[in-house]
């Protein structure tokens, strides 16, 4: 599992920015203590492919979800806010057990799971930066807004999602979701 440090010794903080966690709001929420640390050291990245930003605390990250969206839904105090997909989904901490997952906008705010920890998160985005690379130097610089991947890299990501977090790729999950897109 990737350290806060990794993290921000591998993320390419010159595209994209970092954002930041302040602690004493952090201390507030009652995240888990890998999730708390990781948003300290690390932060999350302003933005990150596939189409997702993140928020720090000035923008209202780090807080509960029902501070930034009214959702009528009990378990909604279970979840911390840390930004928002392309399709204004947002994404959240669980307070429970450290999954992150986010919740589908258009779809009754379904939850769908991303990654079980902040940790496996960061590195699969680090794995999907490295995806887009990949795919580009194959079919160019607009292969990842084509959705234009060869199976090879598909399947390269897959082995390394699963790597990273075997549960990743479990059945409407985020990354599986985001992967099936490929085949269409």
């Amino acid at each position: 599992m990737i350290s806060p440090q990794e993290f921000l010794e591998r993320w390419n903080k010159d595209i994209y920015g970092l954002v930041s966690f302040k602690e004493e709001g952090l201390n507030e929420i009652g995240i888990t203590s890998s999730a708390k640390e990781f948003l300290l050291i690390a932060g999350l990245p302003e933005s990150a492919a596939p189409f997702l930003t993140f928020e720090g605390s000035d923008q209202g990250g780090g807080s509960p979800l029902s501070n930034k969206y009214e959702i009528s839904r009990d378990k909604v105090s279970e979840y911390i806010y840390i930004g928002f997909t392309g399709e204004n989904d947002p994404i959240c901490i669980s307070k429970n057990n450290g999954n992150v997952i986010c919740f589908d906008y258009q779809n009754d705010f379904m939850e769908i799971f991303i990654n079980s920890n902040i940790n496996q998160f960061a590195e699969s985005l680090l794995t999907y930066v490295e995806f887009i690379s990949k795919i580009k130097s194959v079919n160019g610089r607009k292969a990842f807004l084509e959705k234009n991947a060869p199976s090879e890299s598909i399947l390269w990501l897959e082995k390394e999602l699963k790597r990273i977090d075997k549960n990743s790729l479990n059945e409407s999950s985020f990354w599986k979701t985001e992967i099936e897109s490929y085949a269409n």
